[in-house]
Parts: C-alpha cells; sequence; structure tokens
C-alpha cells in the first residue's frame, strides 16, 4: 500500500510540474506578445490544483501523503510566482526589501534609511536573514531571498496542515483545508513576494501550532514551550508590525475562548504570552519602529473615512476589479468567474458552520476559526470603500485560515453520505472555480503574467527605459540623492545602488507630473537635499507593479505620454544640465543649488 502511495504521488508531482511548465509557457507567450498565454496560464493552475485537491478528498491516502501533497500544492504554486519574473525581483515590496538587505551588506548594521518605504529597515527579520544567507553562501540577494521565501512557504504549508489536523482531528480535513487556503486571494503573488509578511505568516502559523500542541503536553512538562514559544514570537514582532498585532487579537480571542471553556475544561490559557506580545509590541514601538505610528496611522483613519463615507452614500463605493486606476480592464468571464467563486465561498461557509457548530461547538479553537470565517466576509465589504479595499485585502489573507477550516468541515461533512458518490467531482469543480476566482481577485488581470524587461534585435539586448536608466546609475551615475517617480525609483534603487525619494511626501509625484517649474517645486528639492531629478514621460512610470517593462502590443497604457514640459522644465534651473536621456527618461543634474 505505501509503495502504490509513493508511485501515486511521484504521479502527482509529474502532473503538477507539467502545470508548472504550462504557467511558465504562459509568461514566455505574454513576452512575445501571444493571445494563447492566458489560455495556457489558466490550465497550468488548473493542472496544478485539480488533481491535488481531489486526491486529498479521497478516503484511501494516507495521512503522510497528505501533508505531502499539501507541501507540493504550496512549492508548486509559488513556483509559478518564481518564473513569472526570474531572475529578478519585479513587484514594488520585493526592490525596496531588496534595498534593505543591499544596505545591510554595505553598512553591516540594521535600520539603514529606506527613502521609498520608511517603515521598512525597523522591522529587520526577512532582510537580516537574507543577508546572513547571503554572507555565508555567497548567493546573490535575489537567490537568498527566493530560497527563503520558498522556506517560509513550505513552513506555512506544514505549519496550517498540522494546525488543521491538531483541531480538526483529521488528516483529511487538514490536507482539504490547507488546499482550500491556497486559494485565498493572496497566495500566488502577494503573499509569495519577497516582502516581511512572507516570513512574518508562516512564524504566526507555527505559533498557533505550539500553543495546539502545548494543550496537549502534560503538565509536568508544559514550561518547555515556553523558549520556542517567546523566540517565535520575538521574530515576529522584529519581521512585520500587522502580523504581530494580528497575533495579539488571536491569542486575546484564544484566552477569552479557553476562559469561558474553563468550567468544563481547564487547558493552559495562553494569556502570559498574549501580555508578553502586547509588551514586545509596545517595546518595540517605542524603542526602534516608532516611525511606525505615523506609516499606519494615515492609511486607518482614511480607511475608516472612505468606509464611512461609502456608507453614508456621501461617497460613490469603488468599483469591482479596480486598483488606482492603472490597471487595465478585467475580462466579463474572469470576472464572472471571481464572483462565482465568491459565492461558492459563502455556500460552504454556510453549510461549514452548520457542519462546525454540530462537532466542534463545545472546543475553543474550532470556535475561533468560525469567528474568522466571519471576519473574512466582513473584511470583503472593505474592498467596496476607495481608500480601505487594501486593509480589507491585508486582513482577509489572516481571517482566510478560518474560513479554510470551516469549509473543509462541511466538505468532510458532504463526502460522510455513501450515496453522494459525484461529491468529490462537484467538490473539485466548486474548488477549481475559487482557485480561479482567487487568483483573478487577488492580482490585476493584466498583470498576471510576465511582460519583458529585455528584448533581443539583430543580436543585441535592449532593456526597457527604466532598465536602462538603472543599469546607467550603476555604472556611470553619480551618487546622490534623485527625485523619481514610482516605477524608475524602485529600479534605481536595485539594481541602481542610488539613494531615491519618490511618492507624496515630500511631493515628487505632483512634481513630476506638473508641466510648469513652481517655486514650491524648487523649495522642496532643496529642503531634501535632491540634486538629480529623473523625468519620465511614461504614464506608467507612476504604476509601481508594471511600469518597469517594454508594452505589450496593443497595451495603449505605454502609449500615454505626459506634457513635454515635464522633462523640459529642469533645464530653466540655472547650472542645471542633462547628464542621462534615453528618450523617454532624462536625469538632471540641478548643481545641488535649485
Amino acid at each position: 500500500m505505501d509503495r502504490v502511495r509513493a508511485n501515486r504521488f511521484a504521479v502527482s508531482m509529474l502532473v503538477a510540474g507539467g502545470g508548472v511548465f504550462l504557467c511558465s509557457l504562459g509568461n514566455a507567450l505574454s513576452r512575445g506578445g501571444s493571445g494563447l498565454a492566458m489560455t495556457a496560464y489558466i490550465l497550468g493552475l488548473l493542472t496544478i490544483g485539480l488533481p491535488i485537491f481531489y486526491r486529498l478528498l479521497d478516503g484511501e491516502a494516507g495521512d503522510r501523503e497528505r501533508l505531502a501533497l499539501a507541501c507540493l500544492l504550496g512549492v508548486a504554486l509559488y513556483l509559478v510566482k518564481v518564473v513569472h519574473d526570474a531572475p529578478s525581483f519585479t513587484f514594488t515590496d520585493e526592490l525596496i526589501h531588496s534595498f534593505n538587505v543591499e544596505q545591510i551588506r554595505e553598512h553591516s548594521h540594521l535600520f539603514h534609511h529606506n527613502p521609498v518605504l520608511k517603515v521598512t529597515p525597523y522591522y529587520p527579520g526577512l532582510e537580516g536573514a537574507t543577508s546572513a544567507l547571503v554572507k555565508i553562501s555567497g548567493l546573490s540577494t535575489y537567490t537568498a531571498g527566493v530560497i527563503l521565501v520558498g522556506v517560509a512557504r513550505l513552513t506555512l504549508i506544514g505549519g496550517l496542515f498540522l494546525l488543521f489536523e491538531r483541531i480538526g482531528g483529521s488528516a483529511r480535513t487538514a490536507g482539504v483545508a490547507v488546499a482550500i487556503y491556497a486559494t485565498n486571494f493572496n497566495f500566488l503573488f502577494w503573499g509569495a513576494q519577497f516582502s516581511y509578511e512572507s516570513l512574518a505568516l508562516p512564524l504566526l502559523a507555527i505559533v498557533l501550532l505550539m500553543l495546539v500542541e502545548r494543550e496537549r503536553t502534560p503538565a509536568t512538562v508544559m514550561g518547555e514551550w515556553a523558549a520556542p514559544l517567546i523566540v517565535a514570537i520575538a521574530a515576529i514582532v522584529i519581521t512585520h508590525h500587522l502580523t504581530s498585532y494580528a497575533l495579539i487579537v488571536i491569542l486575546v480571542a484564544v484566552s477569552l475562548l479557553l476562559w469561558w471553556f474553563a468550567r468544563d475544561w481547564a487547558p493552559p490559557n495562553p494569556w502570559p504570552y498574549a501580555l508578553l506580545t502586547f509588551i514586545l509590541v509596545v517595546c518595540w514601538l517605542a524603542v526602534v519602529a516608532g516611525e511606525t505610528f505615523s506609516y499606519l496611522s494615515n492609511p486607518l483613519s482614511e480607511a475608516v473615512e472612505a468606509l464611512a463615507n461609502t456608507i453614508s452614500g456621501e461617497s460613490a463605493p469603488r468599483g469591482l476589479f479596480q486598483d488606482n486606476g492603472a490597471a487595465g480592464p478585467t475580462p466579463i468571464g474572469a470576472r464572472a468567474v471571481a464572483l462565482i467563486g465568491v459565492a461558492l465561498l459563502a455556500v460552504g461557509w454556510i453549510f461549514g458552520i452548520r457542519a462546525t457548530w454540530k462537532r466542534y461547538r463545545d472546543r475553543p479553537w474550532p470556535l475561533l476559526f468560525m469567528l474568522a470565517s466571519l471576519g473574512f466576509f466582513l473584511a470583503l465589504g472593505l474592498r467596496l470603500a476607495p481608500a480601505a479595499w487594501e486593509t480589507g485585502n491585508r486582513a482577509g489573507e489572516f481571517f482566510f485560515v478560518g474560513l479554510a477550516f470551516v469549509i473543509a468541515a462541511a466538505g468532510m461533512w458532504e463526502l460522510r453520505w455513501p450515496s453522494r458518490r459525484a461529491a468529490p467531482w462537484m467538490l473539485t469543480a466548486a474548488f477549481g472555480f475559487v482557485f480561479i476566482g482567487g487568483v483573478i481577485s487577488g492580482w490585476p488581470w493584466d498583470a498576471q503574467l510576465a511582460k519583458p524587461l529585455k528584448v533581443s534585435a539583430e543580436g543585441k539586448t535592449i532593456s526597457s527605459p527604466p532598465l536602462a536608466l538603472a543599469e546607467w546609475a550603476k555604472e556611470e551615475g553619480p551618487e546622490g540623492n534623485y527625485a523619481a517617480a514610482t516605477a524608475d525609483a524602485n529600479l534605481l534603487m536595485v539594481p541602481g545602488g542610488r539613494t531615491v525619494t519618490t511618492g507624496k511626501n515630500p511631493d515628487v509625484e505632483d512634481m513630476l507630473t506638473n508641466p510648469t517649474l513652481e517655486p514650491w517645486q524648487l523649495r522642496m528639492l532643496r529642503k531634501n537635499d535632491l540634486r538629480y531629478v529623473v523625468t519620465d514621460r511614461r504614464e506608467i512610470a507612476g504604476d509601481g507593479l508594471q511600469g518597469y517593462f517594454f508594452p505589450l502590443i496593443g497595451d495603449e497604457r505605454f502609449d500615454k505620454l505626459l506634457f513635454p514640459g515635464v522633462a523640459t522644465k529642469f533645464s530653466k534651473v540655472p547650472g542645471a544640465a542633462r547628464i542621462y536621456d534615453n528618450g523617454l527618461i532624462s536625469v538632471y543634474d540641478l548643481g545641488g543649488r535649485p
């Protein structure tokens, strides 16, 4: 029997590998402008997900095989992200964190200033681990980062599987729950990028697993859990702010639930660890990461205000399948699949609440998952408020842990009935809709597939305009402070290796899109010691997700240019000189006296 299961798992690996190949083929076709690219990509995702999910439903699969299948699903989907733009980081957060790694390597200390996202150096867990791996192994930052996030992805999958198994009492439920969790909107790309949450969330899963295991430990040896729990909690606190806050909420909720159930059953209450986490978070904010207050306060206050205005009717709700206006339109068919996926999640949740309550109503952790599953649908409402959608998107990834368990309980309830022989096929089909719907909802439609950073012509390789700028800066560009649009700024940091200011604080964004030179611009440049100004006539230069690439055929956004004055106005500054020009992008040296 073990040999048969091993052979089946080998087949699953082969099929999943074929799915990754199809996704890679889709990216290659996309770079070439083929209309078949999206078809190959979607087929690749389904080839990865559907066979694994169907096998996880099978009652004959062994516990170890289920764990292996869950890990295979996580790794295969992570490879889909890796092949998207390998061998380079191209997501905005990745470039920001890569810059932090390079600063640690260069200066041999943490907390070095990041001019684009100032809060990130104060949470150096990811960058510190990556820089250590680079130093020990000699690998590049990209390679070390891919390995580290890949290990974190495996840790997340393994941690969730064991957590669900301990709480649900079934490896079958655990495997299905992990597969459902992989359908959450952020799993494929956002949660797999080189960013601090990609490490902090797996650590959170490990903390929860340790707490559940601690409840099963004899009182005489329970103290042995203290050291690993303290280390893991401290690691979360120094790695990612939002995950540490989520951990406090979870620990407080578990403590209250365990207190409520103490009359009948008295497992060890984790309230000391809730208090410890709170103290560590406050100390870290007070001593190291005070910048976090201003970083989070404005978006949160704007989110609350936007939600209130949307509810009251003072402002129009945000349209579905829209970001900040940079993304291209999502096709009607793709929108339909995404909405069907959400509807199926809601149906599964309704049946799951019933099944979970019937089986686990006297146990705290399943009840916590029920509350979290409700939180997911409440967080969906935040997506309708323009300034609150990102808050809802971030929160959904945490709430989905509970939703995955609840829906898995519903699936197991459905499979209990022998007369429903078609149930595995029906559940697998539903999984396919939810899976692809989550992919569509979690990432802009026209960013699902790769775009070219470099092209070959007449035996020569040509870099995209912003990448050519970064290559010039690395080889010939003067050191100093640069002002640039978002996409140019990110590449100027990595791989350009230059210090760059972008965004609205200071207001570089409006300065670079204003066709006239105004006194406030000169004052801002002088105040922030911005000697070098990068002008980019492409409107898409402000898009930190897609502004790095060559345009694909038919993508009109890349053809939209700003008024010529946005660039030529800096030539009017006394003593200014244009030191770089590639047609669309120019660099002006203002001589240190703007």
